[in-house]
């Protein structure tokens, strides 16, 4: 590594950028994939602290040692020809690697099932101010510039979905997920949007995509602001990764009290519209095991509620029709065009927000309305309205 000592400075600066990429997409990369497993809150609250902490660290030694600030020392061969193939693995990483994922992910065509997607956006911190910020953990946040934690996107989609059956043409889906009760933001933030997504028309399924509550006493929000929601055929339910941690099964009950059939990871036949379908719900890989469809019947259309994306590959193996998720948020935190870094999955940014389809399986990926940590930059908020349509 001494070799690079001594170069010109416009060369320093290019190495010192692509390996600080590069050493960032890497442990970034492991993070990612460690969240999309069932792990130790603890230690992966841990891994993330020190990941923040090895990214800067790295970065800011490697400038040190490349402009000459730190003192020349002579290393054991080996351990100088380790630490050659990491830098020079990091740079290839940061120069083509991350552009090229990139500039695949910017690529990508809207799946034919997208039919139309309008959004319309509101901002509850000028009608709401303080009484929207809440007694969380958190206060601080919201108020950080350009944090977008109360201005929430209204997404209306229509999708066009193979083998759906011509009774559920029209079908509305309300898809809800990632409330994260905790205080901040507070109980007036959601009483105004939940009243306005009761507003208008009432859906054919009303859909409750996990992870209700980061804390125990928050649980008595659940009926206290979703029971404004109503629906013509079926209210379907699922807990999520952060309702593991409180209480479960009191949250399964409030649940049902109001209605909601609440699949966990199996399956149920019902009728929609006086078709036959199969709900399925998956709350792996946090609850398991998961859902075994050996023994549904193969006919009906199926539709299954996963909190997380990471199931997608599953659910086209199982024939689902449509799937519904949240949990990653849509990263949090969005870039312009690199978009988000963490994100909770072990596909990385493959499956972020919006509409993916594969084969005869369309997944919707909703960004949910809150988080553990109030904080959101250019990654709005979201309810998803869905209308559901035949392939012609």
């Amino acid at each position: 590594m001494v070799a690079f000592l001594d170069r010109p400075v416009w060369e320093s600066f290019l190495f010192l950028s692509f390996t600080s990429i590069g050493h960032a997409c890497l442990w970034v990369f492991i993070l990612n994939r460690l969240y999309g497993r069932a792990l130790n809150k603890k230690f992966l609250n841990s891994f993330r602290l020190l990941t923040g902490i090895n990214i800067l660290t790295y970065s800011a030694f490697m400038a040190l040692f490349l402009f000459g600030l730190l003192p020349r020392w002579e290393l054991p061969s080996w351990a100088d020809t380790l630490w050659l193939g990491y830098s020079l693995m990091t740079v290839f990483i940061g120069a083509v690697v991350f552009p090229l994922i990139t500039l695949l992910k910017n690529c990508e065509r809207p799946p034919r099932a997208l039919v139309a997607e309008t959004t319309r956006t509101i901002d509850y911190w000028p009608v709401l101010g303080e009484k929207a910020i809440g007694d969380g953990k958190y206060p601080w946040a919201p108020r950080l510039p350009f944090n977008c934690v109360f201005q929430v996107d209204f997404t209306e989609t229509t999708l066009r979905i193979p083998k759906l059956p011509a009774k559920l043409h029209g079908l509305e889906v309300l898809l809800i997920t990632d409330l994260h009760f905790h205080g901040t933001p507070s109980f007036a933030f959601f009483e105004a949007l939940l009243t306005e997504a009761a507003q208008g028309a009432t859906p054919d399924l009303v859909i409750l995509g996990g992870d209700y509550t980061d804390k125990d006493h928050h649980i008595a929000w659940i009926a206290l602001l979703l029971k404004r929601l109503q629906w013509k055929e079926v209210g379907i339910a699922i807990l999520g990764n952060h309702d593991k941690f409180h209480h479960p099964e009191k949250v399964r009950e409030e649940l049902r009290a109001m209605g909601y059939r609440v699949p966990s990871n199996s399956w149920e036949e019902i009728t929609v519209r006086g078709e036959r379908c199969i709900i399925v719900g998956h709350e792996g890989p946090w609850f398991l095991p998961a859902p075994n469809l050996a023994d549904a019947p193969a006919e009906p259309f199926r539709i299954c509620v996963s909190h997380s994306p990471d199931n997608f590959y599953w659910g086209i193996r199982e024939k689902i029709g449509l799937m519904l998720c949240g949990h990653v948020h849509g990263g949090g935190i969005r870039l312009p065009i690199i978009g988000p870094i963490f994100l909770p999955s072990r596909y990385g940014r493959r499956f972020d927000m919006g509409v993916f389809q594969q084969e005869d399986t369309v997944m919707v990926i909703s960004r949910g309305l809150s988080g553990k940590e109030p904080l959101r930059l250019r990654c709005h908020p979201q309810i998803v309205q869905l209308k559901l349509e035949c392939e012609v």
